[in-house]
C-alpha cells in the first residue's frame, strides 16, 4: 500500500513540475551558457522595426536549435536562427525579448532584452543674424554660437511621462562630451569653424536606467548672403518679399534695404560693417546712419540699372558677402515678386 502511495505522489510531483519547467525555458536567463544580444536600432521609437541578433563565444549557434519569444509568446524558431525582427510598440509599452539556444549535446544558452520605445528630438539654431518674420532656422555663419534643445518623450506603462528633472542628459560635439547633467536639456556651444561641419548629439537616460534615447544633428558652417528688400515709405522694410534676379517698377525713386543673412551680428547697421554700394559699376556713398539702406533716384531715366553691393566687417575678417540685382525702371510688372527662396508671392 505504501509503495502505491509513493508512486502516486511521484506522479503528482512530476505533473506539478512540467508547467514550471515549460515556463522556465521562456523566462529565465543564463541557464547554462551566456549569450550576447544586439538590438538595432539601439534606441527604437514607437512602431520601429527592431532587429535582434544573438551571438556567443560559448555556444555553437549554427548547430543549435534557437527559439525566440516576445512577452513569453514564441515568435520564431529554427536551427541557427540567430536573427529575428520585432515591431516596437507605442510609447509607454515594454516588450521583453527572450532567445534560447540549445546545442546538440543539450547545453542551453539564454538571454533577454526589453524594448521600451522612446523619442528624442534635437532642435538647434545659431545666434547668426536673420530678419524679423524669418520662417526658417538661423544657420551657423562664421563665429556663430549654437543653441541646442533636446525634447525627450519617455513614457511609463501607466502613461505618465518622465519629468525632465529625472532624466540625465549627455551632450557631445563630435565624439567629445561637452556637457552633462540631470535635467540639462539645453546647451550653448561654439559652432563649426570656417568651411567646417560639426555633429552635435545628445543621449538621454532616465535615472532608473530603464529608458534611453539619442538624437543628433549635423551642422554646417555657411557663408553669409545678402538679400535685398523694398523699404516702403509707409510700411517700412517688406521682409516678406525679397528681390530675386530682375525686377520692374514704374516708380522713379526706390528705397531698398540689404539684409546680411547668417552674419555674426546683432543688427545690420552695426558700425563694424562696411557696405559698398554701386549703381551700374559706379560706387556711391552709403548713408552713415543706416548704411544697409540705399535710395535709387532715376531722374526720369527709364531702363535697366544694376545694383551691386559688397559687405565686409572689421570685426569678422571672414565675413564677405556680395550681391547683384537688376531693376528696370519705367515698366509695369511685379517688383518684389518672389520671397527669399524664389517662390511666387
Amino acid at each position: 500500500m505504501a509503495s502505491h502511495t509513493g508512486k502516486a505522489w511521484g506522479i503528482l510531483l512530476c505533473a506539478l513540475l512540467v508547467p514550471f519547467l515549460s515556463y522556465a525555458q521562456v523566462s529565465l536567463t543564463g541557464l547554462e551558457r551566456p549569450l550576447d544580444l544586439a538590438m538595432t536600432p539601439e534606441y527604437p521609437a514607437g512602431g520601429d522595426t527592431v532587429t535582434f541578433t544573438v551571438s556567443s563565444y560559448g555556444v555553437d549557434l549554427d548547430r543549435s536549435a534557437i527559439v525566440w519569444y516576445a512577452n513569453g509568446k514564441e515568435i520564431a524558431r529554427g536551427n541557427g536562427l540567430t536573427t529575428t525582427t520585432v515591431a516596437a510598440g507605442k510609447l509607454g509599452t515594454a516588450t521583453e525579448i527572450t532567445v534560447i539556444a540549445e546545442e546538440q549535446d543539450g547545453l542551453i544558452g539564454s538571454t533577454q532584452a526589453t524594448i521600451r520605445p522612446t523619442e528624442v528630438d534635437l532642435l538647434w539654431e545659431a545666434d547668426s543674424y536673420s530678419p524679423p518674420y524669418f520662417r526658417g532656422r538661423t544657420l551657423a555663419g562664421t563665429n556663430a554660437t549654437i543653441r541646442a534643445q533636446a525634447i525627450v518623450r519617455f513614457v511609463r506603462p501607466d502613461g505618465n511621462a518622465i519629468p525632465e528633472g529625472d532624466i540625465i542628459y549627455s551632450w557631445y560635439k563630435g565624439t567629445k562630451r561637452i556637457a552633462s547633467g540631470r535635467g540639462k536639456s539645453s546647451i550653448t556651444a561654439p559652432g563649426p569653424t570656417l568651411f567646417g561641419t560639426d555633429t552635435f548629439s545628445v543621449t538621454a537616460e532616465s535615472v532608473d536606467g530603464l529608458y534611453h534615447g539619442r538624437a543628433s544633428a549635423r551642422i554646417d558652417n555657411v557663408d553669409s548672403t545678402i538679400e535685398l528688400y523694398e523699404n516702403h515709405p509707409l510700411f517700412g522694410v517688406l521682409y516678406h518679399r525679397a528681390l530675386i534676379g530682375s525686377a520692374t517698377t514704374l516708380e522713379t525713386e526706390l528705397k531698398v534695404t540689404a539684409v546680411p543673412y547668417f552674419a555674426h551680428i546683432i543688427a545690420p547697421h552695426e558700425t563694424s560693417l562696411a557696405y559698398e554700394w554701386a549703381l551700374d559699376s559706379t560706387a556711391l556713398a552709403a548713408d552713415p546712419d543706416h548704411p544697409e539702406t540705399f535710395t535709387i533716384t532715376t531722374n526720369n531715366y527709364t531702363g535697366p540699372v544694376t545694383v551691386e553691393l559688397s559687405l565686409t566687417s572689421v570685426a569678422d575678417l571672414f565675413l564677405k558677402a556680395t550681391g547683384t540685382w537688376e531693376i528696370v525702371f519705367g515698366e509695369s510688372g511685379s517688383f518684389f515678386g518672389n520671397d527669399l527662396f524664389g517662390r511666387p508671392q
